[in-house]
């Protein structure tokens, strides 16, 4: 079997909707032509072209006091608060909790914006990862976790060692895993367990009492005590919102590790000491390992087969260790290779996946032209995610969502029946209009898929069996069967011969300002399409 050897096969549709679909949010049909038309090679390269940081999130909410306005002392309507005070001295404190709650809207919106507008980007899918992996959970100001989501984006497709060095300071992390409550005094090891476990090397199986595969109870003692003196300053300006290393509070001496680490020891280095320790966690073979597997989950299958473990895992880890930690010539390979497309394995879409694949890759879009609108909409599929249980910036615990690591049903966990109807109904709602309640809370769909233009867009639409199959294709992963072609056009045109509908779309295409016809060929289209996006066939990926 080739493996890792460069693709070799057609390269259609087909291939092309494969690898955008694992890599981008809801590519759109305009998106898959044009990765066609370049091809593999060009389509890749424009994948993982550098994207600079986004201008940052804004002040949403009209300036004023009354119910729908709102004064922040930071930031007028239509300008950032990111370089406001973070706790702003606004009374009273109802007051003041009602702009931090609207800068963290501004910013939950802003997240899934930036990925709406996203081109063919391996980005977006990348800042969900290490997002997912560097789990954090200080929600109480929104500067906080903007800072938290930089780091990501700006490491998200660079050096994995040094996103381990930027995120153990990052003022977030110190708070969510008591980073800044271990002291010399108090010992905490919250963070130096979780920096083994889940985020650089992995715990393997025990092998002996407090002994498992890759580290022992003591090296988290001792890596813990190399931790320590890491505070957080008490929020004044955006300058405070970086942790601040205390000597006095920090542990001195050397620090020994097992021989997990090759005896390794860590002499006393102030405020460098942790950066010397992460070093030495990234000598072990199996960090590489670790992120390799959990790459491979993500973009591909979560049945890590011994065969896998030979064949593709090491070779990507050996590609990540070559290159000092760099994940991107890891990917590179996996994503022009053989295994990739000849891996048919179905991924059950995440939320985040579910929803775009509902809104961007069927052309609906946002206002731009009415910014609370625009962020309205972004919030919207923010909300939608977190009640289908994929809350950005609200992990359930520091493992990250489950469908990730929870054997043996992984993406499964995206589906039960609590979940299922509510995933209907979201992509349903985008089809049809509508108003979605999550938490007492009221959301209109207002903006819909424009069914006619997507018909429009199908050569030989007038034919109403090309129309299902071709929106089969772009919906589905695989074809469907007769059977289901006949049940969808029935859905279409009930109780009609096929003729019919080709002299309706006919009629309406000889004369596309005829309103009533218009009207009554959209409703036949909305009401496939609701269907379809209903249909199992559209869950996965």
């Amino acid at each position: 079997m080739p493996y890792l050897d460069p693709y070799s096969g057609s390269w259609t549709d087909t291939e092309a909707r494969h690898l955008l679909r694992r890599t981008v949010f809801g590519p759109s049909q305009n998106m898959v032509e044009a990765a066609v038309t370049q091809g593999l090679s060009a389509t890749i390269i424009e994948l993982f072209q550098n994207v600079p940081l986004p201008n940052p999130p804004v002040k949403t909410i009209p300036d004023g006091t009354g119910t729908d306005e709102l004064n922040d002392p930071g930031a007028l309507f239509g300008e950032t608060w990111v370089n406001a005070e973070p706790f702003p001295n606004v009374n009273p404190p109802m007051l003041r909790n009602r702009v931090l709650r609207s800068r963290s809207k501004s910013l939950y919106s802003w997240t899934f914006l930036q990925m709406h507008y996203s081109g063919i980007s391996i980005w977006q899918k990348m800042f969900l990862f290490w997002h997912n992996h560097f789990v954090t959970g200080d929600n109480t100001i929104a500067h906080r976790e903007y800072l938290y989501q930089n780091v990501l984006r700006s490491g998200a497709l660079g050096n994995f060692k040094q996103m381990a060095i930027d995120i153990t300071t990052d003022t977030a992390m110190l708070i969510y895993l008591s980073g800044a409550e271990n002291s010399n005094q108090a010992p905490n090891e919250n963070y130096s367990r979780e920096l083994l476990e889940l985020f650089t090397i992995g715990k393997g199986d025990l092998i002996a009492p407090g002994d498992y595969s890759n580290y022992t109870e003591d090296d988290v003692v001792e890596m813990a005590k190399v931790l320590t003196g890491w505070t957080v300053s008490p929020i004044q300006n955006p300058d405070t919102l970086i942790g601040v290393f205390n000597s006095n509070r920090h542990t001195s001496g050397d620090k020994y590790l097992s021989y997990h680490f090759g005896n390794a020891v860590i002499s006393e280095n102030g405020d460098q000491e942790y950066i010397d320790l992460i070093n030495v966690i990234f000598q072990q073979d199996e960090c590489s390992r670790f992120i390799t597997r959990k790459l491979y989950r993500w973009f591909v299958n979560h049945d890590i087969t011994s065969d896998i473990e030979a064949n593709i895992i090491e070779p990507l880890a050996q590609i990540i260790r070559n290159n000092n930690y760099d994940i991107a010539p890891a990917l590179l390979v996996l994503f022009a290779s053989e295994h990739f497309f000849e891996s048919t394995a179905c991924m059950i879409k995440s939320p985040v996946d579910l929803i775009f694949s509902a809104t961007r890759a069927l052309g609906l879009a946002p206002s731009q032209t009415n910014l609370e609108e625009e962020y309205n909409f972004a919030y919207t599929h923010y909300a939608m995610c977190g009640e289908l249980e994929q809350a950005l910036y609200y992990h359930p615990n520091v493992a990250g969502w489950q469908a990730y690591y929870q054997e043996p049903q992984y993406y499964q966990t995206w589906i039960n029946n609590l979940l299922l109807p509510r995933r209907h109904e979201f992509a349903q709602l985008m089809i049809e209009g509508g108003t979605v309640s999550i938490d007492d809370e009221n959301y209109p769909i207002t903006e819909t898929v424009d069914v006619l233009e997507i018909a429009n867009s199908i050569t030989g639409a007038s034919d109403p069996n090309i129309l299902v199959n071709e929106l089969a294709n772009r919906l589905f992963n695989y074809p469907i069967t007769q059977s289901q072609v006949d049940a969808l056009k029935e859905v279409l045109i009930p109780g009609l011969p096929d003729f019919e509908w080709s002299v309706e779309y006919g009629l309406y295409l000889g004369n596309p300002n005829d309103q009533a016809v218009a009207n009554s060929v959209a409703n036949k289209l909305r009401s496939l399409l609701s269907v379809m996006v209903r249909m199992s066939e559209f869950q996965i990926m």
